[in-house]
């Protein structure tokens, strides 16, 4: 423990050496992805059927993090390394802007670490984002992005400054939809600062706001064609096992508030709490104005919260959707430290162990979890052996299909990605209707998963983009084990294929 003691000290001397930690880190989680069980979890299934085509919009998120996958797929092809890259790639650029956030308003370079390692040791962070959270990780970043700015900004006003910021402000709404609670929390903390009033009073503040609407208006004009669509799932979410009193309705989603932001900032504070408890106390000092802005930006996410809560009867918050607004905490609970703890190395040689400790074990975990959960007889997206179908459909049923038809996007995202060259659709989402032909050689192909019958909804799929009637459809069914074994229980995909003479004349 001495040992890791030392290298604690050492790595909170050197923000810098933290990123360089954190890059290696998520260079080890892309090694780790690759061997995991190939299934592409709900997230990554979502980003491979989406990338055959590009749309100013999709479903109920912003489209960004789809184009940067589209991006990404484009120069290093559809793969396992190349969805691994992206996510990890956005993990650590969040990091890498935390770390410069933190360095603009901590004096003590120890801190800026803390804060770091502090925001890692969230459970959501370090182990939820690892799994999912595509358009969460792309707001985080986004959010961050914009926090840094805002800071830079008002330590130096510059027109590149505030450009910047309109860039950065319209990729956020293009991230996630609730970018725009943290934009006007983020705009008072900034206006109740010293500086801030000038900067926002500025006439140059216009061009930030021109800017952002510029980048976010092509998908606004989507959105309001498509606003049922994009905000149906969501709505109905928000509402989940709702009372019916509308004053139970509003005390459980401020509860759910509530905890919440205990459940993602529970692990930092204690570990804070445990490394700082017996450590010697500074005489008082008044706060700088740095803390005071970033309390202002939480008692004002706090209220926002509380209105659109009590306006919109919200009563199922999760706490990935909580997790970006509450990404300026670990730098708060620094600020506050600097001030008040006199032996900075003590402390830091308590804290960092455990995170530093967690970054090996994490990896080991999440690499562990597949076996494990198998053994204890749980199944998941992520232990299905879609290879296993794709061989029988391949080699057995001799099958080169013309298209693919699924009715949800889990399992067309992992037929796109073993069926590369062939056209994966879903009756969910209208926008994409590739073109294809039926022959004996290429015939289509209706896949799904489960004991649910959803022939009639893809026949009627089928029949739409053909113009044609169908004859009845055969379906065949094949139970496949999991890639790790789990007793008792298989992968049921059902499956029809439709060759011309399927077609009534």
């Amino acid at each position: 423990m001495g040992t890791l003691r030392r290298l604690s000290l050492r790595l909170a001397d050197n923000p810098n050496a933290a990123i360089v930690l954190f890059g290696a880190y998520f260079l080890l989680q892309i090694v780790l992805r690759e061997l995991a069980p190939p299934a592409l979890r709900i997230d990554e299934a979502q980003q491979v059927l989406f990338a055959q085509w590009l749309a100013l919009g999709y479903d109920a998120q912003p489209p960004l993090y789809n184009w940067y996958q589209q991006a990404i797929f484009a120069v290093l092809g559809t793969s396992m390394f190349a969805i691994a890259f992206a996510k990890n790639f956005i993990l650590f650029l969040i990091f890498a802007v935390f770390v410069k956030t933190a360095e603009l308003v901590l004096e003590n370079k120890r801190f800026v670490v803390v804060a770091a390692m502090a925001l890692f040791v969230i459970p959501q962070v370090f182990w939820q984002a690892q799994r999912d959270l595509t358009h969460t990780a792309m707001l985080m970043l986004t959010f961050t992005a914009l926090l840094y700015s805002s800071i830079r900004l008002i330590q130096r006003p510059t027109l590149n400054g505030y450009l910047l910021i309109g860039v950065v402000a319209g990729l956020g709404m293009l991230s996630k939809y609730n970018f725009a609670l943290a934009l006007p929390a983020l705009l008072l903390a900034v206006w109740l600062h010293p500086q801030g009033r000038e900067r926002i009073l500025d006439r140059r503040f216009l061009l930030t706001i021109l800017v952002s609407v510029i980048v976010f208006l092509p998908h606004l004009f989507w959105l309001i064609d498509n606003l049922r669509f994009a905000s149906e799932v969501t709505l109905q979410r928000m509402a989940e096992d709702a009372p019916d009193s509308r004053f139970l309705q509003v005390a459980r989603g401020l509860a759910r508030f509530v905890s919440g932001s205990l459940i993602i900032s529970a692990v930092p504070a204690l570990l804070i709490w445990l490394a700082a408890r017996r450590e010697a106390k500074r005489p008082q000092t008044s706060q700088s104005v740095w803390f005071r802005f970033l309390l202002h930006y939480f008692i004002a996410i706090t209220a926002l919260m509380a209105l659109v809560i009590m306006m919109a009867t919200m009563t199922e918050l999760r706490d990935r959707w909580l997790l970006p607004l509450l990404l300026p905490a670990p730098i708060l609970a620094a600020l506050y430290l600097e001030r008040h703890l006199a032996d900075t190395a003590r402390f830091v040689s308590r804290f960092l162990p455990i995170p530093l400790i967690m970054m090996v074990l994490v990896p080991v975990a999440l690499l562990a979890s597949h076996p494990l959960m198998a053994s204890l007889g749980r199944t998941s997206n992520s232990n299905y052996d879609w290879q296993s179908f794709h061989r029988y459909i391949v080699e057995t049923e001799k099958l080169s299909p013309s298209v693919i038809i699924t009715p949800n996007w889990p399992t067309g995202g992992n037929l796109r990605f073993l069926f590369q060259d062939v056209p994966v659709a879903t009756n969910i989402y209208d926008d994409y209707d590739p073109s294809f032909t039926l022959s004996d050689e290429h015939p289509a192909l209706m896949v799904w998963t489960g004991d649910d019958n959803d022939v009639p909804l893809l026949t009627e799929w089928i029949e739409g983009q053909m113009k044609v009637k169908l004859k009845a459809v055969q379906q065949s069914t094949l139970d496949i084990p999991m890639y790790y074994p789990v007793k008792g229980k298989t992968l049921r995909i059902s499956y029809a294929i439709i060759r011309p003479a399927d077609i009534e004349h």
